[in-house]
């Protein structure tokens, strides 16, 4: 097993293609991978178009459909109403349950409606309130649990790979700041972690709007991270970087 790696960069598409060049130097694959995101407002829409071809290439789920298991943040990019977000995600899901290559990832349903022992809980939206109602700010940390207890933590295949999130304020002179702490039991960089990472970017931005606090940094910690298919065409892809000229936006 290999000593934890670590990479920090401005923007979430910088740090993913490093920790993609790191597997195809171990065999793809690797354990204990940090990933600190500094700034999760930069992105690079060029670069973003070329993932996504890529993965419409190999038949793979888009990084967008991925993004939107954790925060479907077009929904909320309307009209900045958290409970019109609510609404047309319920109507989304639905769908998306049944359509290919989306009935899995109910990473958002469980953040805002997780099985409790007296009826469903909103953990998001409760975090949220306690943030806004609290008189001073404090160097606190409010946990977002996706597995549910049982079997869902033993299963190695088909449970959830996202063990849970650390919304975590500090207090700074310019006001408060909100950063994300989140851990991975087990992390797919083909398939899934760009868009993992693109969603954990949208989800601070939500609640740092919700909040009316400043956007901070966002931790990934993946457990274990692999690729087990199309290693050659990735590997290609990967190197050849983001194209030079194009700015993040």
């Amino acid at each position: 097993m290999n000593r934890p790696i670590v990479i920090c960069e401005d923007n979430f598409q910088e740090a993913w293609i490093k920790v993609c060049i790191e597997l195809s130097k171990n065999k793809w694959e690797l354990w204990d991978v940090v990933v600190e995101i500094e700034n999760p407002l930069l992105f690079n829409m060029e670069y973003d178009k070329l993932v996504t071809g890529f993965s419409k290439m190999h038949q793979l789920i888009r990084p967008k459909d991925v993004a939107y298991t954790i925060f479907p943040y077009g929904f909320y990019e309307i009209n900045r109403d958290s409970d019109k977000l609510y609404e047309n995600y319920w109507r989304f899901f639905k769908h998306a349950r049944k359509a290919k290559n989306r009935g899995w990832g109910t990473y958002f349903e469980r953040m805002i409606r997780y099985p409790g022992k007296k009826g469903n809980i909103d953990q998001l939206g409760t975090i949220i309130k306690s943030i806004n109602n609290r008189s001073r700010d404090l160097k606190a940390a409010y946990t977002i649990i996706i597995p549910k207890p049982g079997t869902e933590n033993t299963r190695p295949l088909g449970s959830p790979c996202l063990n849970y999130i650390a919304i975590r304020t500090e207090p700074s002179n310019t006001g408060r700041i909100i950063n994300l702490l989140v851990v991975y039991r087990n992390h797919d960089f083909l398939k899934r972690a760009y868009g993992n990472y693109l969603g954990l970017c949208k989800l601070l931005e939500y609640i740092s709007v919700e909040t009316g606090s400043n956007i901070g940094k966002v931790t990934c910690i993946s457990s274990h991270a692999f690729v087990d298919e199309f290693k050659v065409d990735f590997k290609n892809f990967i190197f050849s970087g983001i194209p030079k000229g194009v700015t993040n936006e």
